[in-house]
């Protein structure tokens, strides 16, 4: 923004001071013969001095710059329901209170729908000039994004948590913002526990606790055990604890048809078919049927917590993933990605990305939705600490930040989760041997990755 003052200072004239001249003096004495009376001299006024000329008042400058031409950006976003509300008002609050900046935002669908819209607007180039968006490092490779690596300070990366930005880079440079971002979590009916003898206190913390709390917990009418509709998300999760890989170091195929990710997957089956503690392919009403207090225990996304304690009649627990050989929870959710545009729109576009994630707001998203808070720096956070004071399990959530990991981004990301989930559901069903329904998978991506 340009400011020009101009400053104009006229000075005009000066004063001037007229001398009076000298009186005349009076004449010497007569001589000695009587003289008359000597006549009175007149003496001559002094001049007066001119007026001095008043110069006229300078130019005043102006107490403030004339206003700035304000900066209008437009913001693609995939966020519906209560969370979509939260993050228009976030939106208006931050044009409410920067003047030179408006945000207008406009919903685009799913995750998949504004994937899918970003990459056409690409190359109609007709893209916004800012967007919220899952998976949004895949973009690194459009050249259409300015990644967030040139632009954040030390003090954001050091104060963001380590998984966050891990989960933001493509080929090891960040390219997106962390936003709402969430990992899985295991909620527990309390009631239900209690009734089965169990400590609600306690829930599982490994495989084979699961195994025996799922047992204890199903009976006619009920189940033990379930997760959300996200399976992809549930089974990478379990093969990371198992020690086993999404995605080779070098970033060319996926590797999760190990002997790790087989007995992940194995694992998951067995719950299935042979504990007999999971509903075979009833994902989709897994949610519902923890509400309404007819499933023990399911793994879903923390930023569930406030839907589910406002729909169930029942104390609500909350705990980590149960582990195996280690207690990774891959971190979901979604970034805010920066496009190339004008100067003005860029640092425009950073400042909205810099408030919409300071450690006020991101802790305001997570009271509302959720999803997690992004900066250690929010320990101390006022807000935060009288919601955990009345939301207790919201602590498990914060908590869960330090097990947050990434699995890795690539370009056929969305096609290998859309791959895990078939695997899953063939696996449940009966239908193929958790190697046969992985290798399956690992070759569709696999032949994609190598442009065959």
């Amino acid at each position: 923004m340009k400011k020009l003052v101009l400053f104009t200072l006229v000075m005009l004239g000066a004063i001037a001071l007229a001398c009076a001249p000298a009186p005349t003096p009076a004449p010497t004495a007569a001589p000695p013969t009587a003289a008359p009376k000597p006549t009175d001299v007149p003496v001559a006024k002094p001049t007066d001095a001119p007026k001095p000329t008043t110069a006229p008042a300078p130019t005043v400058a102006p107490t403030t710059a004339p206003p700035a031409a304000k900066v209008k950006l437009t913001l693609w976003y995939a966020l519906s329901g209560n969370t979509g509300k939260v993050f228009e008002a976030m939106v208006k609050k931050f044009n409410d209170t920067n003047p030179n900046i408006q945000v207008d935002v406009i919903f685009q669908g799913s995750y998949a729908d504004i994937a899918q819209k970003l990459l056409a607007a690409a190359t109609a180039k007709t893209l916004p000039d800012v967007a919220q968006m899952g998976g949004a490092p895949t973009m690194a490779d459009s050249g259409v994004v300015v990644p967030i690596a040139d632009l954040v300070g030390k003090q954001d990366l050091d104060d963001i948590h380590p998984g966050f930005w891990d989960y933001n880079k493509f080929g090891n440079k960040i390219i997106s913002m962390p936003f709402n971002n969430s990992v899985p979590v295991l909620y527990y009916n309390k009631d239900l526990f209690t009734a089965a003898g169990l400590d609600p206190n306690k829930p599982p913390t490994n495989w084979d606790e699961l195994v025996t709390t799922a047992k204890a917990l199903t009976k006619p009418g009920q189940w033990g055990f379930n997760t959300h509709t996200d399976t992809h998300w549930y089974l990478s999760a379990m093969i990371m604890q198992n020690g086993g890989k999404i995605l080779s170091d070098d970033g060319k195929k996926v590797v999760y048809n190990s002997a790790e990710g087989i007995e992940a997957l194995q694992f998951w089956g067995d719950l299935v078919n042979k504990h007999k503690v999971m509903p075979s392919n009833q994902h989709g009403q897994a949610g519902a049927d923890f509400t309404a207090g007819r499933l023990g225990m399911i793994m879903r996304s923390s930023a569930s917590l406030g839907s589910i304690q406002s729909e169930a009649k029942f104390k609500v627990g909350v705990a980590p993933l149960p582990c195996k050989k280690s207690c990774s929870e891959p971190l979901g959710g979604a970034s805010i990605l920066i496009f190339k545009s004008t100067p003005e729109k860029q640092k425009a576009a950073w400042e909205f990305t810099q408030w919409m994630t300071n450690a006020e707001n991101t802790v305001d998203l997570f009271i509302q939705t959720g999803y997690l808070p992004l900066r250690k720096s929010v320990t101390d956070n006022a807000a935060l600490k009288d919601y955990i004071k009345t939301s207790p399990n919201a602590q498990a959530l914060v908590d869960a930040t330090k097990y947050s990991s990434a699995i890795p981004l690539f370009s056929e990301l969305g096609n290998s989760d859309e791959q895990l989930r078939k695997a899953v559901e063939k696996v449940e069903l009966g239908t193929a041997s958790p190697k046969d329904a992985l290798d399956a998978a690992a070759t569709v991506i696999n032949k994609n990755l190598a442009g065959q």
